[in-house]
């Protein structure tokens, strides 16, 4: 074992990302305060802590700051190395986090690589040989990786994941009525109003994908199925307010379904499928149910006929 670190964060998504990062960095153990309550429990109890990551919002940020001053009036723990990793980006607590000899003040949301690196500048961990592309075309993580990511930290952590498909199908109520194509530059505008109303909708913790293929997908981290829900409804009114502006009624142009790891499926591909068709069901519900009264009631005379 390579050592202990002590993380210090309400939410449990945040600890386990963290969790996730020393994969990379050697064999740890580590012990957790979720609560104020929970960190004084255990305050007496620390020894050969290696390395402390906190937020300095525990749960605000006078409290994180005697949190740090309790860190530092502890013999056991008062030359400590800490990283702040925090939303918290008033100049004043970070210039009062400084004083308590932080080695490090990152701002969430942080790239997985960027809190990794100053893990190991602090514990003087050098890299692992790793082959670099260099170019300015690759990204510091694919969509694969981070939805793989994603499902690893929501199986360690026995959470579940949801994710939203919000599909464009176009729909008509009214049978009598042709769906117009729209031209290629409304598509583009409630495309862009619908991405723009639904990250309003989302926490700092979830993500939004616009897909080639024009649909967007919501990744929503130790959130349930009743959670994906509440955030589905958030999601149609703020982007039923958007899309107005261009007289596109949601219900006619978008359908969204939300499934949930691992009750729908223990992969994304999984989820997806199960997403997927329930999307294709709705369509042919609505083909169906869309069929104008008087060509139903011809099909049920032609049928009596035949029948007779």
């Amino acid at each position: 074992m390579d050592g202990t670190i002590l993380l210090i964060d309400y939410s449990e998504y945040e600890r386990e990302k963290t969790k996730i990062i020393f994969d990379n960095i050697g064999e740890y153990s580590f012990v957790e305060a979720d609560s104020l309550k929970k960190f004084y429990s255990i305050l007496e109890d620390l020894s050969s802590i290696t390395l402390i990551i906190m937020d300095i919002a525990f749960p605000v940020e006078k409290e994180g700051l005697e949190v740090l001053s309790a860190i530092r009036n502890n013999s056991k723990t008062a030359n400590t190395p800490i990283i702040i990793a925090t939303k918290s980006d008033n100049a004043g607590y970070r210039h009062a986090a400084l004083k308590f000899k932080v080695s490090d003040y990152v701002l969430k949301p942080y790239s997985t690589k960027r809190l990794e690196n100053s893990v190991r500048t602090v514990l003087k961990i050098g890299q692992r040989f790793r082959y670099e592309f260099d170019s300015a075309h690759v990204i510091s993580m694919s969509i694969e990786d981070y939805i793989s990511k994603e499902f690893k930290v929501a199986s360690r952590a026995g959470q579940n994941l949801s994710v939203i498909l919000m599909a464009p199908v176009n729909l008509k109520k009214d049978g009598s009525e042709q769906s117009t194509e729209l031209s290629p530059e409304v598509q583009e505008k409630i495309q862009n109003i619908a991405i723009e109303k639904v990250k309003l909708s989302l926490r700092s913790t979830d993500t939004a994908i616009l897909n080639a293929n024009k649909d967007i997908l919501v990744i929503l981290p130790f959130t349930n199925a009743s959670g994906a829900q509440k955030v589905l409804e958030k999601i149609h009114e703020n982007v039923s307010k958007g899309l107005n502006i261009v007289n596109i009624n949601y219900d006619e142009y978008y359908y969204a379904v939300c499934v949930t790891f691992p009750h729908d499926g223990k992969t994304f591909q999984s989820l997806m499928e199960k997403a997927t068709k329930k999307v294709e069901d709705k369509i042919m519900l609505e083909k169906i149910t869309s069929i104008g009264a008087s060509v139903l009631d011809n099909a049920r005379n032609t049928y009596k006929k035949f029948n007779k």
